[in-house]
């Protein structure tokens, strides 16, 4: 039913989306007469920020709502899962004696909308009202009494109602008008996807992920054989990736385990983003209001769950008051009624939310998910739990759930030592993809074998090179790297005993060590005048090849480091250097803690993703490494012997300098004109040591232009 009827209404629902058409059918079904709200005008509006997945243990509620059979007939498909992890392929085989929905749907918004509405609107009891925005709440004794709107011709309206449902999305509007804070949580991901038609699948109608770790990617088959295909990665990739979007989208997916060849298929969308997206939850209840789908709790889009939690969420609030509204129950028996669907809506979701949370910091697996992964990968009983929970039929507070983690343990202690991890092949072997524009390649240097990084003209004896830190490698580097690639050869390493270089034993850990590394290196690689871009250690390392090959240097830019005179030691540093208790120090170290002392020197925390790709190439390599190098470096006195011998050349610099930070303190930065006299001097406010990872845009800005002024492009 399509209308403006006057009167009261049982209930007011504020957003016809999926929650709120679902609870505005239910509600209509059991007896309430029900006014749907929704600012949008058209009829066949739809989301399109949304990747279309619902989970197995929506469809239930899907069937009840009489929608299957619409789906199906729309071309929507039962969907199943099939995931690449590093331990194997996962491909659940559901038997006879499998209690919960084995499939869910995948169909495109823009059919699945307008069809709930139209479903909604035909439910008699549901007054469908578009165009019509809510611009505040009705109260009556201290509790929501429906809400005041206004329609596109912005003429006023009361609609009074026993209850209040916001089904008005993560950002609700009837949640701040109530003040019903949601808890907010970062997501330390972001998303692009795009619709390819011709792009059929190995797996058929059944979706392709891949638990890249902390990637993860998907392909998922949609109605009229369109398919989607989907990258979540961490931020710290976000500036360079968006940079050169459609190259960096499609070679994203290059060398991935049974993808379909982007380039077979045709792309019939443009290449869609999400780059912020915050995780929330709120109360879903309270008295005379209730809130369902995102606005009750918006979780991860990684998992796929919001449309499932949607209609669910709006089944449970409707089987907790349909009845009671209908026949005039009292507001007190209705509002206990709301706390219980409260209840249960934390106790079904709150894990799966505090879950999804904690992955949204972009962190690595951890044990107990690799422990599941791999058992899944091997073992059928497993497979099928794992497509119980990640379908989200049980909760992690489940006794299921309980199962499923005991035989993962049980499993991995039988198979203990059996077996190995895999790599895909393309931009994600041996880690995270590189930009488009940027390949790896392996050199061996004075007997040590390195990687590098590489971009533009590889012909050119004129290259930016950048030095890393300690501890670093030249991923530190990427979206500089590609930032810089068309003014010039671009060039970073993983300097012996860090990142993936190799870290033998007799290499010379001291300045003068890595400063003839460097000149040997660049020496092979025919680069004769360098515009060197160094971080941490990487400027005492850069500056000793540029004193012993003074006519070679171009340019310096230099990042919370240099000449180092005056330079006073850490307490770190004082560890590190301690025997013993440098080694004892190392030895104890964490993720977690590492995490706590990078961050004493940033004011903010640093990227999730960068600290562990720090702590997974701290192996006993790099640990005496990086002890030996502190114990046999005076880097004052190095420092000085530095800035004697670059200030005559005085040559072109940019310093740029972290306002913050605790290692080496910006009081620093204007002692590099020793060496630099004409240098330009860069402090960032609210920056640490890593400038390059807390404000990769001004820092990538800053750097550009002075490298184009120096090269003259």
């Amino acid at each position: 039913m399509s209308g403006d009827k006057q009167g009261d209404y049982d209930a007011v629902i504020v957003g016809a989306s999926i929650a709120g058409c679902s609870v505005a059918t239910l509600l209509a079904r059991a007896g309430a007469r029900v006014a749907l709200l929704d600012r949008r005008p058209d009829a066949t509006s739809y989301k399109t920020l949304c990747t279309h997945f619902i989970q197995a243990s929506a469809t239930e509620t899907i069937q009840r709502l009489g929608l299957a059979e619409r789906i199906e007939a729309a071309g929507g498909l039962r969907n199943g899962i099939e995931a690449w992890t590093r331990e194997g392929w996962i491909r659940p085989r559901l038997g006879a004696d499998y209690e919960h929905p084995r499939y869910g749907y995948d169909i495109r918004r823009e059919k699945l909308d307008p069809m709930l509405r139209e479903l909604a609107s035909e439910t008699a009891g549901v007054d469908l009202m578009l165009g019509h925005t809510v611009t505040g709440l009705l109260e009556s004794e201290s509790r929501p009494a429906g809400v005041r709107t206004t329609d596109r011709d912005r003429r006023p309206r009361e609609l009074k109602a026993r209850v209040v449902v916001a089904a008005d999305g993560r950002d609700s509007g009837v949640g701040r008008m109530a003040r019903v804070p949601s808890r907010v949580k970062s997501n330390d991901r972001f998303v692009y996807f795009a619709y390819y038609r011709g792009l059929p699948l190995v797996s058929g109608n059944r979706s392709l992920l891949w638990f890249l770790d902390p990637d993860v990617a998907y392909a998922f088959p949609q109605d009229e054989e369109v398919t989607l295909m989907a990258c979540f990665q961490t931020k710290d990739r976000l500036p360079w990736f968006k940079r050169d979007l459609e190259a960096n989208f499609e070679n994203y997916f290059r060398g991935l385990p049974n993808v379909p060849d982007l380039a077979g298929g045709e792309r019939v969308s443009k290449i869609l983003g999400k780059l912020d997206m915050p995780l929330s939850i709120r109360p879903a209840g309270r008295p005379g209001l209730a809130f369902v789908g995102d606005a009750a709790m918006a979780a991860d889009p990684v998992w796929g769950v919001g449309c499932g939690f949607a209609f669910q969420s709006g089944e449970w609030l409707a089987d907790a008051i349909g009845e009671a509204l209908a026949g005039g129950a009292p507001d007190a028996d209705i509002d206990k009624r709301i706390d219980g669907y409260r209840k249960r809506h934390r106790r079904k979701l709150l894990g799966h939310f505090l879950m999804m949370s904690d992955y949204g910091s972009g962190r690595r697996q951890n044990t107990a998910e690799r422990l599941m992964l791999r058992a899944a990968s091997g073992d059928e009983v497993t497979a099928a739990r794992f497509h119980t929970f990640i379908a989200r039929s049980i909760a992690p507070t489940d006794s299921e759930f309980a199962r499923l983690m005991g035989r993962s343990l049980r499993l991995a202690v039988a198979r203990r030592g059996a077996g190995s991890a895999q790599e895909p092949e393309g931009p994600h072997a041996h880690g995270t993809p590189l930009p488009a524009d940027v390949t790896t390649g392996w050199r061996t240097v004075d007997g040590v074998r390195v990687p590098v990084s590489c971009a533009g003209p590889s012909d050119s004896s004129e290259a930016v090179v950048f030095v890393h830190g300690c501890p670093g490698s030249r991923r530190d580097w990427d979206d500089l790297l590609a930032r810089c690639a068309p003014i010039a050869r671009t060039l970073a390493f993983d300097m012996p005993g860090f990142g993936r270089a190799e870290k033998p034993e007799g290499f010379d850990c001291s300045v003068r060590g890595y400063g003839g590394f460097l000149e040997s290196a660049l020496d092979q690689l025919e680069v004769e005048r360098v515009h060197l871009v160094l971080h941490d250690f990487g400027g005492p390392w850069g500056l000793e090849w540029a004193r012993q090959n003074p006519e070679r240097l171009a340019s310096a830019t230099l990042v919370n480091t240099g000449v180092l005179f005056g330079y006073r030691r850490h307490s770190l540093a004082r560890i590190w250097e301690t025997p013993l208790l440098g080694e004892a120090f190392l030895a104890m170290a964490t993720r977690s803690g590492l995490r706590a002392v990078l961050r004493r020197g940033s004011r903010r925390d640093l990227p999730r993703a960068f600290v562990d790709r720090i702590y997974d190439d701290l192996d006993q390599g790099s640990k005496r490494t990086l002890l030996h190098l502190y114990r046999n470096t005076d880097l004052s006195e190095v420092g000085l012997a530095q800035a004697e011998a670059l200030r005559p050349l005085n040559r072109p610099s940019l310093v740029i300098w972290g306002a913050d930070d605790r290692y080496l303190p910006a009081s620093m930065a204007g002692r590099q004109q020793a060496a630099f006299p004409s240098a330009e001097v860069t402090v960032l406010d609210e920056c640490g040591h890593w400038p390059l990872v807390e404000a990769p845009d001004r820092v990538g800005r800053l750097v550009e232009r002075f490298l184009r002024d120096q090269i003259g492009v």
